[in-house]
């Protein structure tokens, strides 16, 4: 049984429910992609997944703020976040992993950025044709953890213990190695550069949920960047 005494398989499955809305709420706020989070069985099933986890506060607070803000005012929020530079030239948050674990070194940037691709095609997933970031950006992180929450839950469900430990070995080493590093630092500047409540809910709602479910899963054995061959940061 898991920490609130769901069982595991609905447990992991209420992890990917979460998941998969946080990654919706860091990829650009089409009319489709706000419709799909706050459609009533949708928004019903956040809801519930949060109340499971224990983050409710979080996800209820961001589902109410997509709800009062107008398309536009977040698809500014959002442009101004992350889509457009400054007359600088530098941008207000940048939402990539290896901007905030590999201090702008190339040759950590590259191989941390492969790290990513390698956990990404390992589990079988594969950007859409119309995400245009790089695989370390936080929304295809966040689905990666997604894919990884519904695959354990699926192998608890089909009695295969083997498989689901596998799956939170990987789980253990994005959260660990990768999420966690760097997660709570967006946030931090996230809420720093905005006051569009629906963007401080997110950062709210991710780091919490990254930060207790790296509470929940033991130490990685081993780095996912030494396993593969490459040098931990």
């Amino acid at each position: 049984m898991t920490p609130n005494d769901t069982p595991d398989s609905e447990y992991h499955a209420a992890r990917a429910t979460l998941y998969c809305g946080a990654a919706a709420a860091f990829t650009y706020p089409s009319e489709e992609t706000v419709s799909e989070l706050l459609d009533p069985a949708a928004r019903e099933g956040i809801e519930r997944a949060a109340e499971t986890v224990g983050v409710t506060e979080e996800a209820i607070t961001l589902l109410e703020a997509l709800e009062e803000t107008g398309l536009e005012d977040l698809q500014v929020a959002y442009n101004n976040l992350f889509g457009l530079p400054s007359d600088d030239g530098t941008y207000a948050v940048i939402p990539y992993e290896a901007h905030y674990t590999t201090r702008d070194e190339i040759s950590s940037e590259q191989r941390r950025i492969a790290t990513v691709v390698g956990l990404l095609e390992e589990f079988g997933l594969e950007p859409s044709d119309d995400f245009a970031e790089r695989q370390d950006h936080v929304a295809a992180e966040l689905e990666l953890a997604q894919v990884l929450a519904g695959q354990r839950a699926v192998a608890l469900e089909s009695d295969e213990p083997v498989a689901a430990e596998r799956v939170a070995k990987a789980e253990a080493t994005v959260l660990a190695d990768h999420l966690v590093e760097f997660v709570p630092a967006l946030a931090h500047d996230l809420r720093q550069a905005t006051d569009e409540d629906a963007y401080v809910a997110a950062a709210d709602l991710v780091e919490e949920l990254v930060t207790y479910d790296n509470g929940q899963h033991p130490e990685p054995t081993v780095s996912a960047e030494a396993a593969s061959g490459g040098e931990a940061p």
